[in-house]
């Protein structure tokens, strides 16, 4: 009975590509979705903006180590050792 079921599904799908169908979409309709998206990818903005300057400043001025920032105890004891070498 289940595989009856399944054949069944697949013959109606069968039924929708032979009336011009592309998966779900008309061919008019699959063109739409394709042009927006063809639009909306040529929209996309990938450089990075800043919403906070004073939180950009801030992370520059502190100490990184491995890109990471470092306490601000540490990062006395840090400036000391480059300081003496």
């Amino acid at each position: 009975a289940a595989g009856a079921g399944a054949g069944g599904g697949a013959a109606a799908a069968g039924d929708t590509n032979k009336a011009g169908y592309i998966g779900a979409y008309s061919p008019d309709a699959r063109k739409k979705r394709i042009q927006r998206f063809l639009e909306k990818r040529k929209k996309r903005v990938w450089t990075k903006k800043v919403k906070y300057d004073v939180r950009k400043n801030f992370a520059d001025s502190r100490m990184r180590v491995k890109g990471r920032f470092v306490k601000k105890e540490d990062e006395e004891l840090l400036r000391e050792l480059m300081s003496i070498t």
